[in-house]
């Protein structure tokens, strides 16, 4: 039923005139899709020698927590890049896909371009190689100012060959020391500390958390505690990142998120404990915490529930921008399904199913005319005032 006489159809309800936001009022903006990034806990209790996420679980101030669902697990990170930054939900793309590699060959509304039409500078770091996922090509479509990789850090510091949380938080504060003083920051970064490969022995790394239900140290519990580590890593730098902001007088807004969980080698252990079934196992199995902060007071109202799709438009608001009519939509639609992956789907009820996207057939058009319909795009519903794009080419460096 696709045409682009029924997508204007859709979008004529949620284009409005927007109310411009004076430049010197947008707060920075900063946003971290970490590697792996999980809470375990999800599965049920687990005794532990010591809180492998301590600060995050103490943060009660200007911040909301959360779980975001999302619609892969244990490795396809681009895939939760590509449903946060724009939108679109992977409950439409082919099984086994990955747009970063098979959709994305030439503009792409997201957040970034959204953001740049504000006058903000984006830049997308990933402290590892550009070619990954093809990163590098489609950061520019996206609408990146710059993008920064491996070889732009300067002797970091390493955990298990990874570039660290730590040094790759620095790289965000040594952006904004860097930037003029009427500057306003885009900066997505998505990290590589927490990488899969939890057995494999570093001089640069060893287990600080112990899982003290399970004396025998088999090679998964091993795996289990190394993983409870660096997730503690993870929150040292996040406290060393909010509390630098803290301290800063620029309004400063900060989301982080968990691309996916580990493998199933890892958390089995957790499902395990709790004698969680297979169905149990599935569901739970797709879901990440997400922490947003501000260093100004902030509505700490969130949904109960929510999926990366939706992600954004959250991270809008609380930041204090007027949502574009792609937004506005989701936000409509989320009312009804407030969790939509390639995995499940969620009423405002709470009862999941399997996504049937037939009940989707608006969001589905509006999707393909995002990624698809090059001729006729609506470039305005999706945030971008003007269908001639003459982004320059990224910097790298």
């Amino acid at each position: 039923g696709y045409s682009d006489t029924a997508v204007k159809e859709i979008a004529q309800n949620f284009i409005t005139e927007e109310t411009k936001t004076k430049k010197e009022n947008l707060p920075n903006i900063i946003v971290i899709m970490n590697e792996a990034f999980s809470d375990l806990s999800v599965f049920g209790d687990f005794s532990v020698s010591e809180d492998y996420m301590p600060f995050i679980h103490s943060l009660d101030q200007n911040v909301l927590k959360g779980h975001a669902y999302v619609s892969v697990k244990g490795g396809n990170t681009a895939n939760s890049e590509f449903e946060f930054l724009t939108g679109d939900s992977m409950a439409f793309m082919p099984t086994g896909s990955v747009p970063y590699q098979q959709y994305v060959k030439s503009e792409i509304p997201s957040l970034a371009s959204r953001l740049g039409e504000l006058g903000y500078t984006t830049t997308a770091i990933h402290p590892y190689y550009g070619s990954g996922w093809c990163r590098n090509m489609v950061y520019p479509l996206l609408g990146f100012d710059q993008m920064l990789f491996k070889d732009d850090f300067a002797a970091p510091k390493k955990i298990r060959n990874y570039i660290s949380d730590e040094s790759a938080f620095q790289k965000i504060i040594d952006l904004y020391e860097e930037k003029d003083a009427d500057e306003k920051l885009f900066t997505f970064e998505v990290t590589m500390q927490n990488h899969g490969g939890y057995n494999k022995k570093s001089d640069d790394f060893s287990s600080e958390v112990d899982l003290t239900d399970l004396p025998d140290k088999t090679r998964k519990v091993k795996a289990a505690q190394n993983y409870l580590t660096l997730i503690g890593k993870s929150d040292q730098a996040f406290q060393m990142l909010t509390e630098y902001f803290a301290e800063q007088e620029e309004p400063t807004i900060i989301l982080m998120f968990g691309d996916h969980q580990p493998s199933d080698y890892v958390t089995d252990t957790f499902a395990d404990l709790n004698e969680r079934t297979a169905e149990e196992r599935e569901q739970l199995g797709y879901t990440v915490p997400y922490i947003l902060w501000a260093n100004y007071d902030m509505d700490q109202n969130a949904p109960g529930e929510i999926s990366l799709n939706y992600l954004g438009g959250l991270l809008m608001e609380k930041a204090g921008i007027s949502l574009d009519g792609y937004q506005k939509y989701l936000k409509k639609l989320q009312e009804i399904y407030p969790v939509i992956t390639a995995k499940i789907m969620m009423d405002k009820d709470g009862r999941e199913q399997k996504t049937d996207i037939s009940l989707l057939s608006e969001y589905h058009m509006l999707e393909y005319n995002n990624l698809c319909d090059k001729k006729n795009k609506l470039w305005d519903f999706f945030g971008v005032s003007t269908a001639v794009h003459t982004h320059k080419k990224p910097e790298t460096a």
